[in-house]
């Protein structure tokens, strides 16, 4: 009775595996539009939770966004006097998110995109002032303020994301793909 392979029956198992790796690797990369996306995605999620605590609370919630060093932050008017001075407990406050730095390949940009419809802002943060801020009744301070976050790759202009904000505090995510906001 044989017991064990024959060094043919490895070889041959071991290239299987092998070409089998060859293929599935490729996919396993993250693109560089995947990484922008993922990164618009986390955006829109945080503007969303800002959103919603706004409205629970009936107290103002802001994003600040800082494009030299790559983050937002998110605060809540904890106490209700209408004021947001922007220290550790309005951002403890929030209870979701503090600060989101960027991920090292992705920057505040444009790249090689042009505005999303309906921003008429230019730069890669269009709010005034770069922060975005809500009521209680989940609509942006002042009343009717719009803008847009734009991310982009540092080695691919052509992968870019934009998280625009409307009057009314909805917001929404877009790509940029083949020259067109999609």
């Amino acid at each position: 009775m044989r017991k064990g392979f024959t060094l043919i029956e490895m070889l041959i198992a071991i290239t299987v595996a092998s070409v089998m790796m060859a293929i599935a690797i490729p996919f396993m990369k993250v693109s560089t539009s995947r990484r922008v996306r993922t990164q618009a995605s986390q955006l829109s999620r945080d503007l969303e939770l800002a959103r919603t605590r706004a409205m629970s609370t009936r107290n103002n919630s802001r994003l600040l966004f800082d494009d030299k060093n790559n983050f937002w932050i998110g605060f809540s008017d904890h106490d209700g006097d209408g004021k947001i001075l922007e220290k550790e407990v309005e951002t403890q406050a929030l209870r979701g998110f503090g600060r989101r730095d960027l991920s090292p390949d992705v920057n505040f940009g444009r790249g090689s995109a042009g505005a999303v419809p309906g921003d008429t802002g230019s730069g890669a943060i269009t709010f005034l002032t770069n922060r975005v801020e809500l009521n209680g009744r989940g609509v942006t301070v002042p009343f009717g303020t719009r803008g847009a976050v734009y991310f982009t790759h540092r080695d691919d202009p052509e992968a870019v994301a934009a998280v625009p904000v409307t009057g009314s505090g909805t917001v929404k995510l877009w790509v940029y793909r083949g020259g067109v906001w999609q």
